[in-house]
Parts: structure tokens; sequence; C-alpha cells
């Protein structure tokens, strides 16, 4: 094996099981001793057999209500602030503060549910996902490569690690980019709750996540592609440990047997200890701004 990352070939084997819904078929996947990048070793064939039709990502739940509380954000945020957090992916755009208007695309979108609240919010917003099972005006069943034209931002929550080959992908973002445009990439990442949980860590989620980056690993993967890490925020919640636990316990997550696993008080301390981790750089999810840099023009189209 050599590393999709650094191209090091000194690494680990393992062997993780499916747990989201319980099959427990194990799949190999190999680990670099450099950067700590995870890849699976072989993409298995039919990889639609692996996404249910309830898949939740494909699901366009309450997209309308929610924009229009997400516009409270702009009249009053303060305030909103105060009386509610904003979902991660939501507070990740708009913390990148895109331009009015600007035309954004969502890269492995799902149902659309964050493309009709951008929407709604006044942006030029679009999404493709090649699983999705039906095309929308404004979500289409297609991939990157079907995508032309130039945009102001180009993002990708929780679906690059559903991708190969992260360097090529993120070279194509950056010849769809207008001048100045931004890549937003929010991936799980590799920190404390690999190294607790091991096997057992809810984000491995073999085989859907193909790559599954450190910190390090993925900027390497950016400067390859001619980007610059501009700003890194860790933004994971409970579900790092609520989830792994079950996995600790051999509890798929889509079973009658995790619902109502922890309580109220525990969920609590999850959430808690999910927002000590974020703050010491070490959560189990992380959003990456991503800037062209022109120093490196000559090395994106190798």
């Amino acid at each position: 094996m050599e590393c999709v990352a650094c191209h090091e070939t000194a690494g680990r084997d393992h062997r993780f099981r499916e747990m989201m819904v319980g099959t427990r078929q194990e799949f190999a996947y190999w680990e670099c001793l450099a950067c700590g990048c995870l890849q699976i070793v072989a993409v298995p064939e039919n990889m639609s057999a692996y996404y249910p039709s309830d898949y939740y990502s494909f699901a366009l739940r309450a997209a309308a209500w929610k924009g229009w509380y997400y516009r409270s954000y702009f009249a009053a945020p303060r305030l909103m602030k105060a009386l509610r957090r904003c979902s991660p992916d939501f507070a990740s755009v708009i913390g990148s503060k895109p331009r009015p208007g600007a035309r954004i695309l969502d890269v492995g979108c799902g149902g659309g549910e964050l493309v009709g609240i951008l929407r709604i919010l006044g942006f030029e917003a679009f999404g493709i996902d090649p699983h999705v099972r039906t095309s929308t005006p404004f979500v289409q069943r297609a991939s990157l490569d079907d995508v032309q034209g130039d945009w102001d931002m180009v993002m990708f929550h929780h679906s690059l690690e559903h991708m190969v080959d992260h360097a090529e992908v993120l070279r194509s973002v950056r010849s769809k980019l207008k001048q100045g445009g931004l890549c937003l990439v929010r991936i799980p990442v590799a920190t404390w709750a690999w190294k607790h949980y091991g096997r057992d860590w809810v984000q491995l989620d073999a085989p859907r996540h193909f790559v599954v980056h450190t910190p390090r690993s993925f900027e390497l993967t950016a400067e390859a592609a001619g980007f610059r890490v501009e700003r890194i925020v860790f933004d994971s919640d409970e579900f790092q440990f609520y989830g792994s636990e079950l996995y600790r316990r051999d509890i798929p997550l889509r079973s009658n047997e995790a619902h109502g696993a922890f309580s109220r008080r525990e969920i609590a301390m999850f959430r808690a200890r999910a927002a000590e981790l974020n703050r010491k750089q070490l959560g189990d999810q992380a959003a990456f701004s991503l800037t062209t840099d022109s120093s490196s023009q000559g090395e994106s189209t190798k």
C-alpha cells in the first residue's frame, strides 16, 4: 500500500466492521504510519448496496422552516445564538462569509436540505449527489465531473470521505472555482476518538468511508491540489461518544437496542466532552476552509 496523502509505504493493517446497519461484514483498511491517514484497501464493487433508501442524508428534512429560522441570524444574531445553536453545516457556510447571492455548489448533498436553506437565504445554491434517488431543479444525480461553470464556493459536508483520490477531486474543484473562490470541506478526522475507540470508532463507517484523514494528512492532500488551509474549525458532537460506545457493546447504530441506550444525563455529558475536545482541536470532525495559493499554481495541474 501507498498512502494517498503523503505517499509513504510504511503502514498498519486493520479490519473494520460495517456497524451502521449491523451486517458486521469486515473490510480491510490500511493506516499510514507517517501521517496517520486511514484508507480502504479495496472499494466494494456495488457501493449503492451500502446506502439504504432511508440513509440519513437523502431526506429533505424541514428545509423550509429551517431556512426561515436561520434568516433570524442576520436580523438578530445575538438573540438567536442565545436561544439555539445552529447546525454545524450551516454555521460553517455562514462562517466562511460568502457574498450575498454567491454561487454555491454542495457536492454529495444527499436530499439537499442545506441547498434548500441556502436558496431561501438568497444564495444561488445547487447540489449534486451520485446516490440521490431522484433529481430536482436544484439537486441533481450527478458527480463533480458532470458540473461546469464558475463557483464562488464548492463545499463537501461529510461527503469527501465517501470518495477516492482526494487530491484529484480537489484539483477538479479548483478548476471550477472563481478567482478568490473558497472550498469548504467538513470531514471526520482521526484524533482522540480514533486513538481511544480504535475499530469501534463510529466515524470509520466501513465501507462507506474510503479515506479518513488526520488533520495533517488532509493538509498535505489540500496542498498537493494547490490549496492552502486557511482555517480549521473542529465541530464534533456527542455522536463520537454514543455511536462508538454502542459499537463497543456490539450494538448497531440502526437497531432497536440503540434507542434509549443512554440517558439524557449521559448524552449531556457526551456533548460537554465533545465541546472540550473541540476546544483542544481534538474533536473527531472538522471544517477546513481552503483557498488557492498562487505560488502553487504550477503544482495544481500535475
